[in-house]
């Protein structure tokens, strides 16, 4: 349970170097987590660590990156396939990052933008938060600086009602 706290904070942090290091070092971790939401957490948090530390990549390790992310996604996807509703805006957030990575904008977009709508919808302000700021990482690389703005104040509003006075002091000092 460790590897998965600290993996969670890593993603919240955006460290993305330590998060990856985390997830290789922790291996198969799902295996030993007894608790549902454990592992349904765990799967989520190590996708998207491999897709961004894909996105930073390039050759064989970037291919790599992405299908273990791919492999990932695929159990949640079938998770959601199953009836699981809690499940969704993972997946939306996952395939928006997984469009960042092929370079499709506009499904990225979209994808994001379903995240954020969905997380809202059922109640995870903390993923919704998640959202909005990769969101916002995501349009300040297009040089879309409107849209940046917008999705890092919503990402700080909600990590403010989630009371996360540490994301907010860290998202305050970011210039946009």
């Amino acid at each position: 349970y460790v590897s998965v706290m600290k993996l969670e904070v890593f993603v919240f942090y955006q460290e993305w170097k330590e998060a990856i290091e985390l997830v290789r070092k922790a291996g198969n971790v799902r295996q030993f987590l007894t608790a549902l939401f454990t592992s349904v957490r765990y799967t989520f948090l190590e996708a998207l660590t491999y897709l961004k530390a894909a996105q930073s990549s390039s050759g064989w390790k970037k291919r790599q990156m992405k299908k273990c992310a791919h492999k990932a996604m695929q159990l949640i996807r079938g998770w959601a396939k199953n009836g699981n509703v809690n499940v969704v805006h993972y997946l939306y957030i996952l395939e928006a990052e997984f469009a960042v990575l092929n370079g499709k904008k506009k499904q990225a977009e979209e994808k994001f933008i379903a995240a954020i709508a969905t997380s809202s919808r059922n109640g995870f302000l903390h993923d919704r938060a998640l959202a909005h700021e990769l969101a916002s990482t995501f349009f300040q690389a297009q040089g879309d600086d409107r849209w940046a703005k917008y999705h890092i104040e919503s990402s700080n509003t909600c990590y403010q009602e989630w009371e996360c006075s540490g994301k907010v002091e860290q998202l305050s000092s970011m210039s946009i």
